[in-house]
């Protein structure tokens, strides 16, 4: 991948949202995306959580989105908050002719996903999903080795307790260069031992879901799940994962803990060995991750066709996130300076609006199916679809408000520890 262009002028954005992915992800970050960004304020009604990112960047605070807007110190803003108050800021700051850049998941609704896009367009503003799943380390490596046609051509994916859900949707999108035709989905929940995973998470029973998703050439991704953080004892992000081609398979599979480390490999079959081999790979070339000084170099594969070989393009970018994950700001860096390029006009995005509306499509294509014994569903979705309709009301009545009424939803304070 080449180095990012470098805009005449950083963009100036607002950080709304000061919870802990904003302090202990973008935060960090921010020193690296000098060229790219300038931090002009934060937001967040916990007045607490926005006095302290506020004092630590050097930029005043804001309490509520509409004095935020009012004062107007930014050209665009970065949203860190909880899924649900999505639509509605990114609607609200859209209709005011600012562009925004909203975490994963976009949003909750079908018609939430319409809606921004259709407010956006009226307005001329960008909005962006800010996905950085689909480029992770091993993502770039798949997506290169698929380029490549070195194990033939890629038609089945397997995916086992990695990201199953919006974050996987996008890689898949993305590794096959367009949006699928149709989903099929089981699900089965089973009671377990009760825990708190998190102070507000409450576990009492255990959901799997598999699903078959198919893509216009011929391309199947399963993916499936029990829970992709390990409790339990299951097997823990970022599972188990194979990329099967016609002459060989991407494999990566989790090899330890909560850090998402993983182990990967491509495996041959060679024409020397076919003969002989009866199928079993003949040929191993290890998936290399060079890590530097705590720094996140790259990752590469050598090939007799070629390295693949995916650089870091951040290397002032410290280590990020709970764990410190070595590798994890890049892929955030990366969809952060994909934001400010496509403001400024100067590089198409890798994942657009319409891919975002499909991820979401594709979630509530699978809850379709579920609630009808594995129906396939046909995508894009058409019309009205009761798995939508059953989220719409849980959010209804989870926040006592219509989740399509802008002014409503953005009343409602959504803090997290």
């Amino acid at each position: 991948m080449q180095p990012f262009i470098i805009p005449p002028e950083p963009l100036r954005v607002a950080l709304i949202g000061t919870g802990q992915r904003s302090r202990t992800v973008y935060a960090p970050l921010f020193p690296a995306l000098e060229p790219w960004i300038k931090v002009a304020a934060v937001c967040d009604p916990v007045r607490q959580h926005a006095d302290a990112l506020a004092a630590q960047l050097g930029v005043p605070a804001f309490y509520d989105i509409h004095s935020l807007v009012k004062a107007r110190p930014m050209e665009a803003a970065l949203i860190v908050t909880p899924v649900p108050s999505h639509h509605s800021i990114s609607v609200y700051l859209s209709s005011h002719g600012i562009h925004n850049l909203t975490e994963t998941t976009w949003c909750s609704l079908v018609a939430q996903a319409k809606d921004m896009i259709a407010t956006a367009e009226r307005n001329k503003v960008v909005v962006r999903v800010g996905e950085n799943f689909f480029r992770f380390p091993i993502d770039r490596i798949a997506q290169g080795v698929k380029a490549s046609g070195f194990i033939g051509e890629i038609r089945r994916v397997f995916s086992y307790n990695d990201h199953t859900g919006y974050h996987n949707n996008s890689r898949w999108i993305a590794f096959a260069g367009s949006h699928p035709t149709a989903i099929q989905s089981i699900e089965h929940t089973m009671p377990t031992a009760h825990f708190w995973s998190t102070p507000e998470r409450f576990h009492t029973a255990e959901t799997y879901r598999g699903r078959f998703i198919t893509f216009p050439d011929g391309l199947m991704v399963i993916d499936q799940a029990s829970n992709i953080k390990g409790f339990l004892g299951r097997h823990s992000r970022p599972g188990y994962n194979e990329w099967q081609g016609a002459r060989g398979t991407l494999v990566y599979a989790a090899t330890r803990g909560p850090t998402w480390e993983g182990q990967a490999e491509v495996r041959y079959v060679s024409d020397a060995a076919l003969p002989a081999s009866k199928g079993l790979h003949d040929q191993t070339f290890p998936v290399v991750m060079e890590i530097a000084d705590g720094r996140w170099k790259g990752i590469s594969v050598d090939l007799p066709s070629g390295k693949i070989d995916y650089r870091n393009s951040f290397p002032a970018v410290v280590p990020v996130g709970s764990q410190l994950r070595t590798w994890y700001g890049i892929p955030v860096a990366e969809h952060v300076v994909d934001f400010v390029l496509a403001v400024r006009g100067l590089r198409p995005s890798e994942f657009s609006p319409q891919d975002a509306m499909m991820s979401l499509m594709m979630e509530v294509g699978a809850h379709e199916s579920a609630l009808h014994d594995g129906k396939r569903i046909a995508l894009p979705l058409e019309g009205e679809f009761e798995a939508d309709r059953l989220a719409r009301e849980s959010l209804r009545k989870q926040f006592g408000a219509d989740p399509m009424d802008v002014e409503a939803m953005l009343a409602i304070s959504y803090p997290k520890p």
